[in-house]
């Protein structure tokens, strides 16, 4: 039997209450409002007369609507603004209802995790700009950090102790679902790798520049390997050959070796070839998106179903979340129930 309690902040996570913290370097920012063109009211919604207003509403539509990388039409971004709204509903639900029971956490706290956020900056400064650029501050900041910490705390009151997970189940899901299970056939092999353009100067070269001149790197390229491989032919031992002339430097100092990997995660022309060859054998020259390949199939193993103990814990968490996502799906629906929410922008 399982108890999952350090599974539980995930499920805020899961079920979308929480927003993600509203600075982030990956994040872009800046260009033009993709919102201006939409009829968002000032106050988007209110929740027990708190009122949510557009402005962050707006900015994470920016931001999600920069990440699909695609124009949305009308209907589209409507749709995306109504799920943003919905969510800081939730967001707000539970803030009030922790407030309400005594959930609050302290300035103490708030602040420890904000010093734990400012570390994937480089300073102060930085840190700064990045809110700057977003349009937000740091009250505003504290604010969503305080208020996902108090989500979490609910929800460790509304799960921890009441799902448990049998080892019947965990099995039983095991043997029912055996087919999601199997894994493809996988070869171990080793390769040695030229690129048609050497790296550095992909790194260092306009591209306009390096254009140009891709039949000349690819003429190099196509001679380094073409000298490797008439050194295989004439006996070289591949290991040290790979070392010593291979640009895949992950597995250069292996002599090559890339380890056991499932069909389908190379180029199909590097699965195609090692399907042809028999242990122990080595390809001509291959040519894929990448590159040059001389190729040297060293293992193989069939299809077959992970073993049980493999794949247990993956199981335990799923059921886990599944059940706990019931519970705090039921809690969420009745704190609405008993809310007096107004929504002003449906998003349809």
């Amino acid at each position: 039997m399982f108890k999952h309690s350090g599974w539980i902040f995930g499920i805020v996570f899961v079920l979308g209450l929480i927003s993600g913290a509203p600075v982030s370097a990956a994040e872009p920012a800046g260009g033009n409002d993709l919102t201006e063109d939409m009829n968002i009211p000032q106050v988007v919604a209110k929740v027990n007369g708190t009122e949510l207003r557009s402005d962050y509403i707006r900015f994470r539509l920016n931001l999600d609507m920069r990440r699909i990388g695609q124009n949305l039409n009308a209907q589209q971004k409507a749709k995306l603004a109504g799920a943003i709204i919905e969510k800081e509903i939730v967001r707000e639900l539970m803030y009030q209802e922790g407030q309400a029971k005594g959930s609050g956490v302290s300035p103490e706290t708030v602040e420890k995790e904000l010093e734990e956020f400012k570390k994937s900056y480089g300073s102060e400064e930085e840190f700064q700009q990045a809110l700057k650029l977003r349009g937000i501050d740091e009250g505003e900041l504290k604010k969503g950090i305080e208020v996902d910490l108090i989500a979490k705390n609910l929800l460790d009151d509304r799960v921890k102790g009441k799902v448990e997970i049998t080892d019947t189940q965990v099995k039983k899901f095991y043997e029912d679902k055996k087919e999601s299970f199997k894994r493809p056939e996988a070869f171990r092999a080793r390769h040695i790798f030229v690129a048609y353009v050497p790296f550095e100067v992909v790194q260092s070269t306009p591209p306009e520049e390096m254009k140009e001149k891709a039949g000349e790197y690819r003429a190099v390229a196509k001679k380094k390997i073409d000298e490797v491989y008439e050194k295989i032919k004439s006996g070289g031992d591949f290991e040290a050959l790979a070392k010593e002339y291979s640009e895949d430097k992950g597995s250069a100092d292996k002599g090559g070796d890339l380890d056991f990997m499932y069909k389908g995660v190379f180029d199909p022309m590097f699965d195609k070839t090692v399907a042809e060859l028999k242990v122990g054998e080595t390809s001509g020259i291959v040519e894929t998106e990448f590159g040059y390949h001389v190729i040297q199939l060293m293992e193989t193993k069939p299809s077959e179903y992970a073993p049980f103990k493999d794949v247990e814990q993956s199981i335990q968490k799923h059921l886990f979340m599944t059940e706990a996502q019931k519970l705090v799906g039921r809690y969420i629906e009745a704190l609405r129930k008993k809310a007096d929410i107004i929504v002003y922008y449906r998003g349809q």
